[in-house]
């Protein structure tokens, strides 16, 4: 259903819901959505993302195809009711953008996006996620040093993630996908200072 519609003028925006839906859908062709932040009274920010991550993140999951310029982002793990929610997005051009939020079931839990650094030539370990995005990471130098729960190591070079995402998704990306919940941690090694986009079931407390 339609949850929204900016105004057709560049600038930043804010607007408020009840419940969290599990996604949250939008086209921006013409006007690029440069920061997309969802925050809750209850929980606090649960969603940060700049145009980068949006990016990065645009598609997790989905096996079919995505008009253009179409953005879905997974909020939830269904549709969550009683939460003050605000939804805070910057428009970089005078164009109206219409948001959209939908859910195919009753939901129990929010899903968090956080902002990390990978810093240059300093091995970077996370864990407790379920997915990674680094969409910048270079294809001849940098690679993910993966450990599963069962003892296995793996290291995985920019061609291997790209590949392997494909098993998830439509649109490929450099991401260690953890959804299945084999990931013990990961280390990322890359040669310049990279940004991360680490996806996650939010938690209270954690």
């Amino acid at each position: 259903m339609l949850l929204y519609t900016s105004p057709a003028v560049a600038a930043t925006y804010q607007f408020n819901l009840t419940f969290i839906p599990e996604f949250m859908t939008w086209n921006d062709a013409g006007a690029p959505i440069t920061l997309f932040r969802v925050e809750t009274q209850e929980d606090g920010v649960l969603i940060d993302l700049n145009a980068a991550g949006l990016a990065a993140v645009n598609g997790y999951m989905k096996n079919g195809a995505q008009a253009a310029n179409q953005l879905q982002i997974r909020c939830a793990d269904g549709h969550i009711e009683g939460k003050n929610v605000t939804v805070t997005v910057t428009i970089a051009a005078a164009a109206a953008v219409a948001f959209f939020g939908s859910s195919d079931n009753i939901g129990l839990s929010a899903y968090q996006y956080k902002n990390a650094a990978i810093l240059a030539l300093n091995p970077t370990t996370f864990e407790k996620f379920t997915a990674i995005f680094v969409p910048a990471m270079a294809a001849a130098t940098d690679r993910a040093e993966v450990e599963f729960l069962d003892g296995h190591k793996q290291t995985f070079a920019v061609a291997d993630l790209i590949a392997i995402s494909s098993m998830y998704q439509q649109v490929q990306g450099i991401i260690v996908n953890n959804v299945l919940s084999y990931i013990k941690k990961v280390t990322f090694v890359c040669a310049a200072a990279t940004p991360a986009y680490i996806f996650s079931t939010y938690i209270k407390g954690q």
